[in-house]
């Protein structure tokens, strides 16, 4: 799986998570940021689609995909970088040992 084919499977589910959220389609519903371990990617939303505050906040997440084409939700860590790359590793460590 390419980088290119795991963004737009992202996108996808971003889709349905927040295009209800956006204020004009033009706006793009993934950062440009992403990040790429070796068995995965982590893309993050773009910080200016937002969804309400009502405690759940389900909008506010980000998405993994497998280099194996799995993709779903998790936890949003892009302000702390240390526990993100800690999560990668250990997220792409999972998908690594699900190959097998």
């Amino acid at each position: 799986m390419t980088l290119e084919e795991a963004k737009e499977l992202a996108e996808q589910l971003a889709f349905i998570k927040l295009n209800k959220y956006r204020s004009n389609e033009t706006i793009p519903l993934l950062s440009e940021d992403y990040l790429e371990a070796e068995c995965c990617w982590f893309f993050f939303r773009n910080k200016e689609v937002e969804g309400p505050e009502d405690g759940f906040r389900s909008w506010d997440c980000a998405y993994s995909v497998s280099k194996q084409g799995d993709v779903g939700t998790i936890a949003d860590l892009s302000s702390d970088p240390k526990k993100l790359e800690a999560y990668i590793k250990k997220f792409s460590d999972r998908c690594k040992a699900m190959r097998v």
